[in-house]
């Protein structure tokens, strides 16, 4: 799988799918024992602190066999992929690598992605940047830009070809 079955949706092979189920399986058996729910993962979470995803529940849950249910839940689509999880854990266990395979069991059982997720992957893809440079309005009817900030430009890739490999590279080493 790839990060276009992400974006268009396309059918994916049963190979990957039986690959999917395989690595989940792996994640169930080196969690099981690991886990002790110290909830370290979830205190340094980006999207607990805005979408109340709790990565130390994620894992109970894979514990629990409950897969198809966070499979089903749009819960495991607010992963930030920020890693802070996996750099917290003192049992080494990466919640962060279970939602990347919940997130591809989802799309290889053909579910649709959400909508705000394809459009992110889409603006990286095409200009490196999640969402475009915005100016800052004030009450006054005045705009501040980047520059009046004291703020650097932002950098875009310079080859967006070469970028868009590379990003396609990571995400399917994150499969």
């Amino acid at each position: 799988m790839s990060i276009t079955d992400l974006t268009s949706m396309a059918e994916t092979q049963l190979g990957s799918k039986k690959e999917i189920n395989e690595r989940l399986l792996k994640i169930i058996d080196e969690v099981a024992d690991s886990c002790y729910q110290c909830a370290k993962c979830t205190s340094g979470c980006e999207a607990h602190k805005l979408l109340e995803l709790e990565p130390h529940k994620i894992v109970a849950l894979l514990k629990r066999g409950l897969i198809d249910e966070m499979v089903n839940s749009d819960i495991i689509w607010t992963c930030m992929s920020c890693f802070k999880c996996r750099e917290r854990c003192p049992q080494n266990v990466s919640p962060v690598d279970i939602l990347f395979t919940l997130k591809n069991l989802a799309v290889a059982n053909g579910q649709q992605v959400p909508g705000a997720y394809t459009a992110w992957l889409q603006s990286i893809m095409t200009m490196g940047l999640l969402q475009d440079v915005q100016e800052v309005p004030l009450g006054d009817g005045k705009v501040l830009k980047r520059e009046d900030l004291g703020l650097p430009e932002l950098s875009k890739p310079m080859d967006a070809a070469m970028f868009q490999m590379a990003f396609a590279g990571v995400a399917m080493e994150k499969m």
